[in-house]
């Protein structure tokens, strides 16, 4: 019969007799497709070996009088040549049986039921196999898992749920217990025997608590042959079967540097108050009665107290007459409530008071008791100064904000009125000139409002179309015959009202000094004014183009005027930046209002070589 080879879901024997029992149409009682048996036949044992060195074979089923050896032999050879490969033995000799299994015959089955039974031969050496393959699978598993566990320099180890036997260590038992893994093989309670003897109820404890189905992580100490006492840290973690705990697999490691280096820090430390000691605030701990029992160093140091003073000294006693109540609530309210904070002058021993901030908190015992309270003191002598500071700047700004709304604007108002019943009786480019001079300095007294108020209001942002707020700018600011381009349909996040302010600013700027000359600094004040600019007479820029365009990031506004020097443009923000035409806010309040969105502005050369300004980092909105 010729050789064939079994397919991924098939099984391939090779069967040795001179009578045929199996066929691959053979039916399995279990109902299994016929084709997955592959056979490769032949009546001759020495025609089987060669066989069996061209093919994948997975099971053998022979005969024992075959016509140049005896099955038996046969099966002793198989097994020098491969010691897994199931066979099995065709026969009705109990001697025979007998004798097989000792010259490596798997199994042994009954030549006559065979002869009416094929179904029966085939299903037993399709277990064979199967039996062979599983067993094949594991132990291959078995070899790698070991390989990989005699890499780990952690103690590995699997025990049965009861700790009676020990199912796998790797050879880090050995390094770490100083034992052969031959000898806690035999007794499996030989790691036992190492453990401190102080330390063995808690181990034995947990094990049980283990076999419970629990797990543990917890250290010991044990001790070598040798006498050297190592630290060891374990876990374990039950293995469940059908609700109960048929194995434990655990991790064991040495830990005892770790072990010493604590123990060296405890020694450094010397005591419990060397933590406390290090922190730079005042540390306070009170016992039940609410009476001082811990301080640290830099309380005794803020009160000017020896600590022998502190022992005996009452806790309102260090504070301001004028806070004790205070001290005494605040107290109370981290015993009733788990925490306080309040404030207080500390009172030092030569009647200095100091405003210290104080934060405390309930201390309790396991079973929920109160032990006392504990907390830190703060100094914020500092904090109130810059507070009381902030605060009388906040009272001028608002002074000032009073001053150039009303003081300032009302007189404009007038001088307004009048010219306009000027201009009703008299036709003069002078009053024109005056008119343009009043305009100017209503726009000088917005742009110094805009400044002083600018973060009072929160921002709202939304959703704002860059082509309308431009336009509607255009439309309001006084653009002379300028062009304006737009070169963007982008929708950005931003408050409306500060990008049409931001806006109206960059283009009146282009519009005013587009073509004006750079400007240098004048004496030492750091005030900067142009050498040359445009009169008043002739109105705003002609010939000027103003470009709003997209950025990946942003957007931007430029102009083709005569642009701003580089060694200039870090300047232009600046709150002292000016220019003979205009005392130059209106680019400190664009900043202003970039810095106030979280954005990034940055001044550049337009293409046309003019002024760019660049705003980044702007949220663009898909609507």
């Amino acid at each position: 019969m010729a050789d064939t080879y079994a397919t991924t879901d098939s099984i391939h024997v090779l069967q040795v007799d001179d009578t045929p029992l199996l066929d691959e149409t053979v039916e399995f009682p279990d109902g299994r497709d016929p084709d997955s048996l592959t056979l490769t036949t032949t009546d001759r044992a020495d025609s089987a070996l060669e066989r069996l060195e061209d093919n994948a074979i997975d099971g053998i089923v022979t005969a024992d009088d075959l016509p140049d050896r005896s099955g038996r032999e046969f099966a002793e050879i198989v097994r020098e040549r491969d010691s897994n490969v199931p066979v099995l033995l065709l026969t009705e000799s109990e001697s025979v049986a007998s004798d097989a299994v000792s010259n490596g015959v798997t199994d042994v089955f009954s030549r006559d039921t065979a002869l009416g039974r094929g179904d029966l031969l085939a299903n037993r050496i399709r277990l064979l196999v199967e039996h062979h393959q599983s067993t094949e699978i594991a132990s291959r598993t078995r070899r790698r898992l070991t390989e990989l566990a005699e890499q780990s320099n952690e103690l590995l180890w699997v025990f049965s749920g009861d700790w009676t036997e020990i199912q796998f260590v790797n050879s880090a038992y050995e390094t770490l217990y100083g034992r052969s893994v031959e000898s806690l093989q035999a007794d499996p309670a030989e790691f036992m025997t190492a453990i401190h003897h102080t330390d063995q109820e808690r181990v034995m404890q947990a094990m049980q608590r283990v076999s419970a189905g629990e797990s543990v992580d917890l250290e010991f100490r044990i001790t070598k042959p040798d006498g050297e006492q190592r630290w060891v840290r374990a876990e374990a973690q039950p293995i469940v079967d059908d609700g109960t705990v048929t194995r434990i697999v655990g991790a064991s490691c040495d830990i005892t540097e770790r072990k010493r280096r604590e123990s060296e820090r405890v020694t450094e430390l010397d005591s419990p108050d060397a933590p406390v000691d290090a922190v730079p605030d005042l540390f306070y701990e009170l016992d039940e009665n609410g009476d001082l029992v811990r301080w640290n160093d830099a309380l005794a140091a803020a009160t000017e107290h020896e600590d022998a003073d502190l022992e005996s000294m009452a806790l309102t006693a260090l504070f301001a007459p004028s806070d004790r109540e205070t001290v005494r609530q605040g107290i109370e309210t981290a015993f009733e409530t788990g925490e306080a904070s309040f404030k207080a002058d500390l009172l030092t021993a030569d009647g200095t008071t100091v405003p210290y901030e104080f934060t405390g908190g309930r201390i309790t015992a396991a079973d929920g008791s109160t032990l006392g309270v504990a907390g830190i003191g703060r100094e914020i002598s500092t904090l109130d100064s810059r507070q009381q500071a902030l605060e009388q700047q906040n009272e001028r700004l608002d002074e000032f904000v009073s001053v150039v709304s009303h003081d300032l604007r009302n007189p404009l108002d007038v001088a307004r009125g009048q010219l306009e019943l000027a201009q009703m009786e008299h036709d003069s480019e002078h009053l024109d000139a005056v008119e343009r001079a009043h305009d100017r300095i209503g726009q000088l007294i917005e742009d110094l409002l805009s400044l002083a108020r600018n973060g009072e209001a929160a921002l709202d942002s939304e959703s704002v179309p860059l082509q309308t707020v431009v336009e509607q700018c255009w439309q309001t600011v006084e653009t002379g015959d300028a062009t304006l381009e737009l070169r963007t349909a982008a929708v950005v996040r931003a408050a409306p009202s500060r990008l049409r302010q931001l806006f109206e600013n960059l283009i009146r700027n282009s519009v005013e000094h587009g073509q004006t000359p750079h400007t240098e600094k004048q004496g030492d004040t750091g005030e900067q004014r142009a050498t040359t600019s445009i009169s008043q007479s002739q109105g705003a820029a002609t010939d000027l183009t103003i470009t709003v365009g997209e950025l990946n990031d942003g957007f931007y506004v430029a102009d083709d005027g005569v642009g701003i020097p580089a060694d200039e443009r870090e300047d232009v923000f600046e709150g002292g930046y000016s220019l003979a035409s205009g005392p130059g806010f209106g680019l400190r309040i664009v900043d202003e209002i970039v810095d106030t969105h979280g954005w990034s502005i940055t001044v550049a050369e337009s293409d046309a070589g003019g002024a760019r300004f660049e705003i980044t980092g702007v949220e663009f909105d898909a609507a």
